[in-house]
């Protein structure tokens, strides 16, 4: 069986120049979901896989794709990094997804009660576009660990996408018994004022032949 792990990591040299590159991954959420819902009909069967690359051809300029439909995005989010604009767009096709699918039980529950005469009060459900997301750093692009308690990540600062180097506090993972397991890309996730990487930890685990009576 695959069971993950998830051990958070505070960060404990940088906090407020962290802060512009969370609010420009959630601006540009924001922007993808707005997109997805006014193309949802052409987009809702597809696979996320298919959507990333329907998406990043609406708004993404490039040599072949001269004219997207959504240019503003990337006047907006100047050399917004690839692996940000893909997990952006992904997450955003779950949030649209997730609200049709809540709209589809309420028109459900619309009909059941019409059906059997009874009054129905409850209000639609709708689409927020503003989410507090954290994004993914990917490794290799996004995040590169330079020893048990440091890393460089790339963020936004000062108009631009640079590489920080950030020191963190280390977790035992023999104690946590993930010693074993593949580290994942982190998350970069806020809480209050602080910061800290989120990394899952993904493994195998043999379930014990028991009977079901034990």
């Amino acid at each position: 069986m695959k069971v993950v792990k998830t051990l958070k990591h505070p960060i404990t040299s940088h906090h407020r120049m962290l802060d512009a590159t969370l609010h420009v991954y959630q601006e540009a959420l924001s922007f993808l979901i707005t997109v997805i819902q006014e193309q949802f009909m052409a987009l809702g069967s597809l696979s996320t896989q298919s959507v990333v690359t329907a998406v990043e051809r609406l708004t993404h300029r490039t040599r072949h794709n001269p004219n997207p439909l959504y240019a503003e995005f990337d006047q907006r989010f100047y050399k917004f990094p690839s692996y940000f604009r893909r997990s952006a767009i992904a997450e955003a096709f779950g949030i649209v997804k997730s609200h049709h699918s809540r709209f589809q039980l309420w028109q459900a529950e619309q009909q059941h009660a019409q059906q059997e005469g009874k009054r129905f009060s409850k209000k639609p459900p709708t689409l927020q576009a503003q989410h507090q997301a954290f994004p993914c750093l990917y490794k290799g692009n996004m995040f590169i660990r330079t020893s048990d308690t440091t890393a460089n990540i790339k963020i936004f600062h000062q108009g631009d996408w640079v590489w920080l180097a950030i020191t963190f506090k280390g977790q035992d993972l023999f104690k946590r018994n993930v010693w074993s397991m593949k580290e994942c890309s982190p998350t970069l996730v806020r809480k209050g004022k602080r910061y800290a990487l989120h990394i899952a930890y993904e493994g195998d685990v043999k379930l014990t032949q028991a009977e079901l009576s034990k």
